[in-house]
């Protein structure tokens, strides 16, 4: 007897440690995204009030750290990336456990496709960071119908064991992001034209409408507020028939529902990504601060600015403006950079010269500068037309801008015969110059 509860004991060591093994090499080789984004909610999901849901639009477009900078509001973004409105239910479903928010923010792109399960590369980077329970086997059984496919979501070893002879320090030191989910995408891209909207609307019923029913539903019988969004992009005629049914059914319910393709919130010109349909870094802070003045119109929702509960928050926020000077710092293209300026965080410097002539170089540059100033103003324009120099003071923290046009003197500029555009980025929150960049006539940096 002796020597079978021995046996029995070391046979239970040894299967404790074969488990912690297989832990271990599943958690390195897993490429880390969805620890990156999410790892921060389900570590303290109690204290987010709002959280935002959807694709990559929405990923791309509502930014956590602004919200709490400008409103005070404690929120996060689990909006998944190629995943379809079947796959963001159970995300929803998932995200409330750790979570009891006082309302849910979900984007309603993609609410007219079919299928639920969307590309599985995209599907694993909003699933693999969930952990294994009775929750997620009943979501791998509904997202996916071939059960040959349903191990690599159950146990993600099988996708990524090949990654092995590939780690790198990072895979040992994985970190998490500092956006709260979102993710500024700094690429800017002329826009597809958008459709007119439809005089018609066609409704019809699909899995998407299926499964947003289901996620309106499932908020309200907890007691949670639903606003449901349709972010902006260059949109076609069916993404009109989308946005139209998402209206119909936030009336159905009885929800908010905020169609930004029926708003002038962003200027396609500069505030796109690529071509068809994100926003970039400028363009999804206008959505932000939309979405920030409305809930804050609308809803009851605290401002926890100052509360000691939330004193972290405004260290969040620091790091989270670093985290944008760094970007910016290694930004390299005077398209991107610019962009990137236009964030009411940071005071700028601009010289143009004249001579450079850079509007002709690319035409995005226009519609770039009239971004910073909010619109295109009469001296840049007589700037660009004339081929003259232009100066820009702009101090976003005092509210004031200076243009001047022609005139020699107004900046110390270096190397003024070679510097065809030289910015000086200041940082709002102390008045401290972050960058100073410079492009040649080519407008490379140098």
């Amino acid at each position: 007897m002796k020597k079978y509860l021995k046996g029995l004991f070391w046979g239970c060591i040894g299967a404790a440690f074969l488990s912690a093994g297989i832990c271990f090499v599943t958690k390195l080789t897993d490429p880390g995204y969805g620890y990156s984004r999410n790892k921060e909610f389900m570590d303290e999901g109690e204290t987010y009030d709002i959280l935002f849901f959807g694709n990559s639009h929405a990923a791309h477009a509502v930014y956590p750290m602004e919200l709490w900078h400008n409103y005070g509001m404690a929120s996060y973004n689990l909006a998944g990336f190629g995943i379809p409105l079947p796959a963001t239910y159970w995300v929803i479903k998932n995200a409330l456990d750790y979570a009891q928010p006082k309302m849910v923010v979900v984007d309603c792109y993609s609410i007219g496709r079919e299928d639920k399960t969307g590309k599985k590369e995209m599907l694993h980077a909003s699933l693999d960071a969930i952990p294994l329970n009775a929750k997620k086997v009943r979501m791998i059984r509904d997202l996916v119908d071939d059960p040959k496919e349903r191990l690599e979501f159950y146990w993600d070893f099988t996708v990524y064991h090949d990654r092995w002879w590939d780690l790198d320090q990072a895979d040992f030191e994985k970190s998490m992001g500092l956006e709260k989910g979102a993710q500024i995408a700094v690429d800017v891209a002329p826009p597809e034209e958008m459709a007119r909207e439809p005089d018609k609307f066609i409704g019809k019923e699909t899995v998407g409408t299926a499964y947003l029913r289901r996620i309106i539903e499932e908020c309200q019988s907890r007691g949670i507020d639903v606003l449901l969004t349709y972010i902006p992009f260059p949109a076609s005629e069916e993404a009109w028939q989308e946005a139209m049914c998402a209206e119909r059914i936030a009336k159905e319910y009885g929800v908010s529902y905020i169609n930004f393709l029926d708003l002038q919130v962003v200027d396609l010109e500069s505030d796109c990504a690529d071509k068809d349909s994100h926003l970039n870094g400028s363009g999804g802070r206008k959505v932000t601060e939309y979405i920030g003045q409305y809930i804050e119109k609308h809803y009851d929702i605290p401002d926890h600015r100052g509360e000691d509960a939330y004193a972290e928050w405004d260290d969040d926020y620091r790091r989270y403006t670093d985290y944008k000077i760094d970007t910016m710092r290694n930004l390299q293209s005077l398209d991107k950079y610019l962009m990137m300026c236009s964030d009411p965080a940071f005071s700028c410097y601009i010289y143009v010269d004249g001579d450079a002539d850079i509007w002709k170089q690319n035409e995005m540059y226009l519609p770039l500068f009239g971004n910073l100033l909010g619109g295109k103003t009469d001296k840049l324009e007589e700037a660009a037309a004339s081929g003259s120099s232009y100066f820009l003071v702009l101090d976003n923290q005092k509210g004031s801008r200076r243009e001047s046009v022609g005139e020699e003197g107004l900046f110390d500029v270096e190397e003024k015969d070679s510097v065809a555009v030289q910015i000086t980025v200041v940082n709002g929150q102390d008045g401290v110059i972050v960058d100073n960049k410079r492009f040649d006539n080519r407008l490379n940096q140098f």
